[in-house]
């Protein structure tokens, strides 16, 4: 299982467990967006090969591709 499907699973519990005790209902449901924000973050991750055979400078290659992934 993935780390976004895992923390869909949790966000999953912590709403369960609001509907299942209202005396805390708040408290779960704050839980679970934490975990529903914590899926987004890792939906968000991607992974960049970069070659530099040609000599050219692999963090500079890496800086110029960070603002394309930030917009996804």
């Amino acid at each position: 299982m993935d780390r976004r499907t895992a923390c869909l699973h949790q966000a999953d519990a912590f709403r369960e467990k609001a509907l299942a005790d209202p005396e805390h209902h708040d408290q779960w449901i704050d839980e679970a967006i934490k975990w529903l924000e914590r899926a987004m973050e890792a939906g968000r991750r991607a992974a960049i090969t970069v070659e530099a055979d040609d000599g050219s400078n692999v963090a500079e290659t890496i800086a110029s591709h960070r603002g394309v992934i930030a917009r996804q």
